[in-house]
């Protein structure tokens, strides 16, 4: 008999390794995880000795765990039934469930549009002839890292040149990383008094109160984010329009520069302020300076600064009422702020380059 420190995993195929390392990704389950990760070490040829003091773990426990895979696969590293029958679950019945959660009902023929875990039992009957139980596909669901949530409503960019725009969008990316270009990204937000909500811990039975005015009001605010460095610009007006994008288009603006500076790209939407005359006035006097570049119509998700709206929204206007306006701008501005202080926070809200 081999002993422990020459043990390694068997040869696997690709598919395999590939469902292991998906397996390692998505479970929430600690012990899973940790078998999955000595497998895929082990097909690195990691010893086991190495791998249990990468682990903090047993040489006898790795050694275990790689007989178990290979006398019996991916169904000797799964979690088992406490029970005394032999689990149901097998490759096969993981493969079924994660393709069935992750494609929509009716594009399978099915007279439904979604999934319970009822019908996912019925459908995996169908398809493994294997007959298991709501409450096993629940937990075979949970392990994978799956749980019933509310979905969200998107809408594709009808933008016929939407591929090329992105291209481009990529190219920009890369020759700012580069050192190349300067690349920004822009967007407005709506400042209301109206509290936006978000979830939050509350007693049970118990339904937090937010207040909220008599009378909603708004205030506007433009956010530029450079897309490497994630320095912050901004600017805050009474009207949404082509005067508070100027003003803070106006400040990535080099004053009167004594050498030619790097071309500096400004990523918008299609909002109609952006295109106004007085901007393109702007534009056309800092021509060899600054540049527009449109995003695709209704692609929000391509735009970092969304993100970072989310995070101002989350630390500002949701769950608290300001009772004025004027109360709401100064908590709004300290944000600002703060993020235009800290540009790495700005660079992980937003998502910024690597």
């Amino acid at each position: 008999m081999s002993r422990p420190s020459e043990v390694y995993v068997r040869p696997m195929s690709a598919e395999e390794h590939d469902w292991v390392h998906r397996l390692y990704q998505q479970t929430t389950h600690v012990g899973l995880k940790s078998r999955c990760h000595i497998i895929l070490l082990s097909a690195e040829r990691y010893s086991v000795p190495q791998i249990a003091s990468l682990l903090f773990s047993s040489e006898d426990t790795v050694a275990r765990c790689i007989h178990e895979f290979n006398r019996s696969g991916l169904e000797g590293i799964l979690p088992q039934e406490r029970v005394g029958r032999p689990a149901k679950i097998t490759e096969e019945y993981l493969k079924t469930l994660l393709e069935l959660v992750e494609s929509a009902p009716r594009d399978l023929d099915y007279p439904f549009s979604t999934w319970t875990a009822e019908l996912l039992a019925m459908a995996l009957k169908e398809r493994t002839g294997l007959e298991v139980s709501e409450s096993s596909v629940r937990r075979s669901l949970h392990g994978q890292g799956y749980s019933m949530q509310r979905p969200v409503l998107s809408v594709s960019s009808p933008d016929p040149e939407y591929e090329q725009k992105v291209e481009r969008l990529q190219e920009l990316q890369r020759r700012a990383e580069a050192g190349e270009i300067d690349l920004y990204y822009e967007d407005e937000v709506d400042l209301a008094l109206l509290p936006g909500v978000m979830r939050c811990w509350s007693k049970q039975g118990q339904q937090r109160k937010i207040e909220t005015p008599r009378q909603n009001n708004k205030q506007y605010g433009a956010g530029l984010i450079h897309w490497v460095t994630g320095k912050l610009y901004w600017a805050t007006s009474d009207h949404k329009n082509n005067a508070l994008f100027r003003s803070v288009l106006a400040q990535v603006v080099e004053p009167a520069p004594l050498q030619p500076v790097r071309k500096k790209y400004i990523v918008v939407d299609n909002y109609r302020i952006h295109f106004a005359k007085p901007v393109q006035a702007f534009l056309d006097e800092h021509q060899e300076e600054i540049e527009l570049v449109c995003l695709p119509t209704y692609s929000p998700k391509l735009n970092p600064v969304e993100r970072f709206w989310k995070h101002l929204r989350r630390q500002v206007t949701h769950n608290h009422f300001f009772q004025t306006m004027e109360r709401l701008m100064e908590a709004v501005l300290s944000c600002f702020q703060d993020m235009a202080a800290s540009p790495d926070l700005v660079h992980r809200v937003a998502a910024l380059a690597a």
